[in-house]
C-alpha cells in the first residue's frame, strides 16, 4: 500500500492473486473484494507495529480453479479473499506471533502440515491459529 512520498510495503507478485477481478470463488466478487482490501489494512497495521518493515505476500484470492491448480484446501480463506500467504522476513514466526494482535484469527505457520514455507492469516469469524514451531 502506498502514498504519496511512500515507497512500497506490501510486495505482491502478480502471482499472488489467481484473479484480479475476484470472481469465481466462495462469494461475490465485490464481498471478495471488500474481505481482501479489510485483510490487507490489517496487514498493513501489523507492518506498521513491525516497523513498517516490508512484508511479502505470495498468495490472496483464489477462484475455485485456482485454488485447485495450486492444491489449496477446498474450504480455503483464499476463495473468500480474506486468506493471504505471506513469505520472506521478518520471520514467518515473527508474522504469525504478529497476526495475534492484527485482527486475524486464522493464523496457520511453521509446524501445521503444509505450512513450513510460508505462513497463513486470514480473517474467519472463529479463532484457529495453528503454528506449533512457533509456539503458537
Amino acid at each position: 500500500m502506498t502514498g504519496p512520498g511512500t515507497k512500497t510495503a506490501l510486495t505482491c507478485p502478480d502471482t499472488a492473486f489467481c484473479n484480479t477481478l475476484y470472481s469465481g470463488g466462495a462469494v461475490s466478487a465485490a464481498t471478495a473484494r471488500s474481505n481482501a482490501l479489510r485483510a490487507m489494512w490489517k496487514l498493513e497495521a501489523m507492518r506498521h507495529a513491525l516497523g513498517d518493515v516490508p512484508i511479502s505476500v505470495s498468495s490472496g484470492f483464489r477462484s475455485y480453479a485456482c485454488n485447485s491448480a495450486v492444491g489449496g484446501a477446498s474450504d480455503s480463506r483464499h476463495l473468500y479473499g480474506d486468506g493471504i500467504d505471506l513469505t520472506g522476513s521478518p520471520s514467518l514466526c515473527t508474522l504469525a506471533k504478529q497476526a495475534r494482535y492484527h485482527g486475524f484469527n486464522g493464523i496457520l505457520g511453521p509446524g501445521y502440515p503444509g505450512h513450513g514455507d510460508h505462513a497463513h492469516v486470514d480473517t474467519r469469524a472463529s479463532r484457529y491459529w495453528s503454528a506449533s514451531s512457533c509456539g503458537i
